[in-house]
């Protein structure tokens, strides 16, 4: 089967139902933006916080773990669980690909050897332009051929030292993959909309747009005039999958 053309993708959403509206974000916005870059795609959420439920990855092209607001180095137990699968899915089922986002990436950097840590300039809410490096540029040629891309990104946490045997696609710990090339990480969010960005920027809660003046928030917004980069990124993972 070409995966590209009927992709099985199960999605770990990492945020607590406690949170029904960012809860719901997070699981509309994967449903959509997956469905509307493959439309055959046969998407599965599943919630690893509460219900403690986890794909089983053989029956699946790629996982997907989503954002979400809890610390990837904590010891919460629903979070230990997900380092944990993530480690398995890795060592047992390589030919399944994990995709990690945000929080993902975060978790996935941890679990396989790699360092996490507060943000030195406080919580980021932002438009922001990501340089590709070299690595990156080729990855991406398939679906860009700029030297950067421009994707929303809500975070407290960053990776301070990638783990072993994960290369750089973007600057600054901002996009990885591994040498297997079965991981791919991103700092940003590709699958958040322009109408979810404005969303978190202006009625998010404080811990993530406290960091922004209203100025700031407002010089953010007026980004969103413009497309980011989020759907061609998703583009080329939908891609990766076969490869």
């Amino acid at each position: 089967m070409d995966t590209t053309q009927r992709p099985r993708i199960a999605v770990l959403i990492n945020t607590s139902p406690d949170n029904i509206p960012f809860w719901s974000d997070t699981r509309q916005s994967w449903t959509e933006a997956i469905t509307l870059i493959s439309p055959t795609a046969k998407v599965d959420l599943y919630d690893p916080v509460v219900e403690r439920k986890f794909p089983n990855a053989a029956d699946y092209d790629l996982i997907v773990l989503s954002g979400g607001k809890a610390d990837a180095s904590s010891s919460e137990p629903w979070v230990l669980g997900v380092l944990d699968y993530v480690r398995v899915t890795a060592r047992e089922i390589p030919q399944t690909k994990i995709l990690g986002v945000c929080w993902g990436h975060q978790a996935i950097s941890k679990a396989l050897g790699g360092e996490i840590g507060a943000v030195p300039t406080g919580p980021i809410a932002a438009i922001e332009d990501i340089h590709l490096t070299e690595d990156g540029k080729k990855f991406f040629g398939p679906v860009m051929s700029t030297t950067h891309y421009r994707a929303p990104e809500f975070h407290v946490r960053e990776v301070l030292i990638p783990a072993p045997g994960f290369a750089h696609l973007a600057e600054n710990n901002e996009c990885f993959v591994n040498d297997q090339n079965n991981i791919l990480t991103f700092q940003a969010h590709p699958e958040i909309s322009n109408e979810l960005a404005k969303k978190l920027l202006l009625e998010e809660d404080k811990m993530y747009n406290g960091n922004c003046s209203a100025d700031k928030l407002a010089k953010e917004v007026r980004k969103l005039d413009h497309p980011t980069d989020g759907m061609k990124l998703l583009s080329r993972a939908i891609q990766w999958i076969s490869e």
